[in-house]
């Protein structure tokens, strides 16, 4: 499939798989990408292959470099989050096992970011995504709108046209008309 992105983080994507199953996907990790914020799941396992570069990643509160040729097993319930610390990329062989809902929100998110026809940051948008990870992804700390206030608006953000991940942001013309891809 076509790469995607975050147009204003360092983070690419190539995937690897098609339909259901695990989801995999070739990631780059840009010189100095902070990472996703603090999160467990609860049904997904995630592994991570470093093919090379190195991620630092944080597991229940412990940090470990994870190096090239390591790899790292995320399962169910452990708070975790990783970075890139060094000026060189990481390139990285991630798995999302029982992806659920994950397979169309993921899309969304670096969708979100890059579609100027919607806001990432409203509250509204927020409550959805919220709703469409509940059950299997949960963000520990102050990211974004979270629990009962999510819950509360999540009638109004669906009334209002909102949903929790879009087909738009998992089309392969999405992702060509705003990440420049390589030539063929």
């Amino acid at each position: 499939g076509p790469i995607s992105s975050h147009p204003t983080r360092p983070v690419w994507g190539i995937p690897m798989t098609e339909g259901d199953g695990p989801i995999r996907t070739l990631s780059v990790f840009g010189a100095g990408y902070d990472g996703p914020p603090p999160h467990y799941h609860e049904r997904s396992v995630e592994l991570f292959e470093v093919e090379s570069g190195s991620l630092t990643m944080t597991l229940d509160g412990e940090e470990q470099r994870v190096s090239a040729g390591e790899t790292a097993t995320v399962d169910t319930g452990v708070v975790h989050s990783f970075r890139n610390e060094t000026s060189d990329h990481a390139l990285v062989t991630t798995e999302i096992r029982s992806p659920g809902r994950l397979r169309q929100v993921l899309p969304t998110l670096g969708g979100l970011a890059h579609d100027r026809s919607r806001d990432p940051d409203d509250p509204l948008q927020q409550a959805l995504v919220a709703d469409a990870l509940d059950g299997n992804t949960t963000f520990v700390r102050g990211e974004g709108i979270a629990g009962a206030a999510a819950s509360a608006l999540v009638p109004v953000a669906r009334a209002a046209g909102y949903q929790g991940a879009y087909a738009t942001y998992l089309q392969p013309e999405f992702w060509r008309a705003h990440v420049e891809q390589p030539e063929s």
